[in-house]
């Protein structure tokens, strides 16, 4: 049996840049003088945060380390009998 592919997804820096041409756009209609530099810096501060955040956001949601406990609960599967099967031809 084939190996299940995992689902590619697009890397946290390329989906911040998605919003580049935006930011770009607005940023050329309110200053028009500045616009060379604003649009660089934008893409300079849109790469990072696509750095930061995922990097933030898994610290945040990493689960809370519990104490050690010795008595750990455990199940119990039940043991199943499989009948010996013939040989085919």
């Amino acid at each position: 049996m084939a190996p299940e592919k995992r689902e590619w997804s697009v890397p946290a820096p390329v989906r911040a840049l998605l919003w580049w041409p935006g930011v770009a756009f607005v940023l050329v209609m309110v200053a028009p003088d500045d616009a060379a530099v604003g649009i660089a810096a934008s893409g300079a501060m849109l790469v990072t945060l696509g750095f930061v955040l995922p990097v933030v956001s898994r610290r945040l949601r990493r689960p809370r380390r519990v104490p050690a406990m010795d008595d750990h609960p455990t199940v119990e599967m039940p043991t199943v009998e499989m009948p010996p099967v013939g040989r085919a031809a």
